[in-house]
């Protein structure tokens, strides 16, 4: 089944991007390296401001364009990946850096305009192909981090398996009630998921189903679609079984993000928050029933 047919693309919200990019713009990462981008630009002076201002205005100056291009940029990538998922990173990367670049670059010419005379700025056309070029950087390392995450990946998945000690069996004699396990919280970042962390930085921070593809997983979160090579059930195995569960030989999905349970006579689906219909095969169904999913 091609779930992308059934994907509505108006589904992309603002309140999705706009989530996502707070989650993104609080990562205490993003924090630094924007904070370092805009040190390292008041230390250098670039464009001649190291003679004509002071240390703190161009602080103040090159730290309002770090963090404005940081969030602009985090904006448009984060709707990119929700509104194209099946398209390849190349294809998102060039529809990213043409959102990114003729607005962006609007926005820090007429920032340089409110403290600089026209004839002291560079030409528009150099400041444009600047801005583009930073852009094109950025996703090369978003993509170098993939490449990393994805080698790891498959080195961690061709190790042989270690064999595991027989489970002890409980005694009944000191057998306890089992805790109350807490419903999952929609939206609720997960406190440790190995899985995610295999993402990267800008894996998201949940997740809201996975599919399996061939010899890879697209693993569906707050940021849009991200792929991993390993198998389908090494990746089951770390994630909460309370948070989510296999539904198909190919889907898992949380059950936070389920938005509608739809039935079709025998046939039962799972409406996601991300407007993808999931489809719930037969040996799957009791397990569901018995969780009160379905």
């Amino acid at each position: 089944m091609n779930l992308q047919e059934n994907a509505p693309k108006d589904r992309v919200t603002l309140s999705r991007v706009f989530r996502g990019t707070y989650r993104q713009m609080r990562h205490p990462l993003t924090f630094i390296v924007t904070s370092a981008s805009a040190g390292v630009c008041a230390l250098v002076g670039p464009f001649d401001t190291y003679s004509t201002d002071t240390f703190v205005f161009r602080l103040f100056f090159w730290g309002v364009i770090a963090f404005s291009s940081c969030f602009w940029g985090t904006v448009v990538a984060i709707w990119t990946n929700l509104r194209f998922p099946d398209q390849l990173f190349w294809v998102r990367a060039a529809i990213g850096v043409g959102l990114f670049s003729l607005p962006y670059f609007s926005l820090a010419w007429s920032f340089a305009l409110a403290f600089y005379p026209h004839d002291e700025l560079p030409h528009p056309a150099i400041v444009f192909i600047l801005v583009m070029v930073v852009d094109i950087f950025v996703y090369l390392g978003i993509w170098v981090c993939h490449a990393v995450v994805d080698q790891q990946a498959a080195q961690i998945t061709t190790r042989p398996a270690s064999v595991e000690p027989a489970p002890i069996e409980p005694d009944p004699a000191r057998a306890t009630a089992p805790e109350p396990v807490e419903p999952p919280q929609p939206h609720a970042p997960p406190k440790n998921c190995p899985f995610l962390k295999r993402l990267g930085p800008n894996g998201g921070s949940y997740l809201i189903r996975l599919s399996m593809s061939d010899h890879y997983i697209e693993a569906y979160t707050d940021t849009g679609m991200h792929m991993v090579y390993m198998r389908f059930g090494d990746a089951i195995t770390e994630l909460n079984p309370q948070a989510g569960a296999k539904v198909h030989r190919s889907h898992w999905v949380r059950f936070a993000e389920i938005s509608e349970v739809i039935r079709e006579g025998q046939k039962v689906s799972l409406l996601m928050s991300d407007g993808v219909t999931v489809p719930i095969s037969r040996s799957r169904k009791k397990v569901l029933q018995d969780k009160g999913i379905i």
